[in-house]
């Protein structure tokens, strides 16, 4: 095979591998808008406003990236990588967990999306290394990706502890109507 041969070859698998980072963005900028809008925290829907507006950010770099490669973005949206749980714990969830809980359940969720970002943007800046010449001028762009990425999962790490906190008395105080036998 010529290298050019092979420098088409080895770009059309970064083209692939860079439009399944942007699908997991698009799918991601989906779930951000509806986080917005069931946070009952503002502060945390504060800081997922500013994220979704980085992460539409990330789509149009990497859209950019991929058509200065000679690629074509993708419009599709990938699966997120969230817990699936069995069909009786999810139940359980469904019937017991107050609304409290499950806006910890969600950030607790957010972190998993957020980390595995972290992980696909790290890869594609050692495989643009790899690359050489190749892919060179892609590193920078994947980099401040990579940087918003890690700063949304440094502040969910912060703040879960105070989130925590201030959503426990409410669940402690549900969890206290609904067993009054427990308090005898």
């Amino acid at each position: 095979m010529s290298n050019q041969n092979q420098n088409d070859a080895i770009t059309q698998k970064f083209v692939l591998e860079l439009n399944a980072v942007l699908a997991i963005e698009n799918a991601g900028t989906e779930r951000l808008q509806a986080r917005i809008q069931e946070s009952r925290l503002n502060e945390i829907r504060q800081q997922l406003q500013q994220h979704l507006q980085e992460s539409t950010e990330h789509q149009k770099r990497l859209q950019k990236i991929i058509h200065g490669i000679g690629g074509e973005p993708t419009q599709e949206k990938s699966g997120l990588p969230l817990p699936i749980y069995p069909d009786i714990i999810w139940k359980m969830m469904s019937n017991s967990m107050t609304k409290q809980e499950w806006e910890l359940k969600r950030a607790e969720e957010d972190l998993i999306v957020e980390n595995a970002e972290a992980v696909c943007y790290s890869m594609l800046i050692q495989k643009a290394k790899a690359g050489g010449d190749l892919f060179s001028n892609t590193i920078e762009q994947l980099s401040l990706n990579l940087k918003d990425e890690q700063h949304m999962i440094d502040w969910i790490n912060n703040n879960l502890p105070e989130m925590l906190t201030r959503l426990w008395p409410s669940i402690q105080q549900t969890q206290s109507k609904d067993n009054p036998d427990d308090h005898k």
